[in-house]
C-alpha cells in the first residue's frame, strides 16, 4: 500500500495548510481501490487516489466543501459505482473524511535588518505563512523558505492595506518616522491580531505620545506593544531579541485562541 501520503501530510502540516483526507473505508463488490486507500486534498491540489472517475471527483467536491465551511468533523460518504455515477465497477464505496484544519498564522515582518532576519530563521520551523517586507533589496537573504513572501517596497506602509485580517505585526525598520506611520496604518485597519513596535521605553512613550496628538484613543494606543518581546528577557543580541518576541506573540496567539474556545456556543 501506498504510504507516502504520510510523507506528504506531513509537508502540508509544516507549511500550515488545511486539508482533507478521503479515506476509502468499506467496500463491497467490485471497487477500483482496496481499503485504506486515501487521497489528500488542498483548495488547490489534490495527492494521492481513491478511484479515479466521478467518484473521484465527488469526493474532491465534498472535502473542498468541508474545507470551505472550516468543517473539522469527521464523516463519512456511501457512493454506489452504479450509472449514477458513470462508473461500470458496480461495487459500492464508504469513504472516511478526515478534516486537519490548522490555525492560520500570518505574520508581517517589516525590516529586514539583523533583527528581522533571525525573527524569519526562528520561524522556519513553524507553520505559518510571512511576508516580509523592506524597501531595500540588498537587505534580504539570496534564498528564502517556501512559506516567506518577500515584498520590496518603496513606502512599506502602502503594503499593510493588503495584508490578511487578524494579521501579527511585526514593525522593526530602520527608520523610527516609518515604524510610526506603520503603526498608525495598522491600527486604523481595527483587525490586527497582534501589533510589536522594536524600540527602547523612551521610543514607546514617544509614540504613545504622537499617537495621542493624533487622536487615537488610549485602547488602540494600547494594541501597540513597544518594547515588543517578553519583558523579562530583554537583549541586544539579534537571536535572543527573535526568541523573546516570538514568545510573546505564541503567549499571545494562544491567548486568543482560550478565549475564542470559551466563547464557542456548546452544541
Amino acid at each position: 500500500m501506498d504510504t507516502k501520503w504520510v510523507q506528504e501530510a506531513a509537508k502540508l502540516e509544516k507549511s500550515g495548510i488545511d486539508f482533507v483526507m478521503v479515506s476509502v473505508f468499506s467496500i463491497k463488490g467490485s471497487t477500483p481501490r482496496e481499503i485504506g486507500a486515501r487521497m489528500l486534498v488542498t483548495q488547490h491540489a489534490t495527492y494521492g487516489t481513491v478511484g479515479g472517475g466521478h467518484l473521484e471527483w465527488k469526493a474532491i467536491a465534498k472535502a473542498r466543501e468541508k474545507l470551505s465551511e472550516k468543517d473539522s468533523q469527521t464523516s463519512t460518504e456511501d457512493y454506489p459505482l452504479g450509472a449514477t455515477l458513470g462508473q461500470c465497477c458496480g461495487g459500492f464505496v464508504t469513504l472516511l473524511f478526515e478534516s486537519v484544519l490548522q490555525s492560520p498564522l500570518t505574520i508581517a515582518i517589516f525590516g529586514a535588518g539583523h533583527v528581522g532576519r533571525a525573527i524569519v530563521h526562528c520561524l522556519e520551523n513553524i507553520p505559518c505563512h510571512l511576508i516580509w517586507v523592506d524597501s531595500r533589496q540588498d537587505e534580504f537573504p539570496t534564498q528564502v523558505s517556501d512559506k516567506v513572501t518577500t515584498k520590496i517596497s518603496d513606502y512599506p506602509v502602502d503594503e499593510v492595506a493588503d495584508m490578511p485580517a487578524n494579521t501579527f505585526y511585526l514593525v522593526l525598520t530602520h527608520n523610527h518616522q516609518l515604524d510610526l506611520e506603520l503603526t498608525e496604518a495598522v491600527i486604523k485597519r481595527n483587525d490586527a491580531a497582534f501589533i510589536g513596535v522594536i524600540g527602547s521605553q523612551t521610543k514607546s512613550a514617544r509614540f504613545r505620545h504622537k499617537l495621542a496628538n493624533k487622536g487615537f484613543t488610549q485602547a488602540q494606543i494600547d494594541q501597540m506593544h513597544c518594547p515588543m518581546g517578553e519583558h523579562n528577557l530583554r537583549s541586544k543580541q539579534p537571536g535572543e531579541i527573535a526568541i523573546s518576541v516570538l514568545s510573546q506573540l505564541l503567549k499571545v496567539r494562544a491567548s486568543q485562541h482560550t478565549k475564542a474556545s470559551l466563547a464557542m456556543p456548546v452544541k
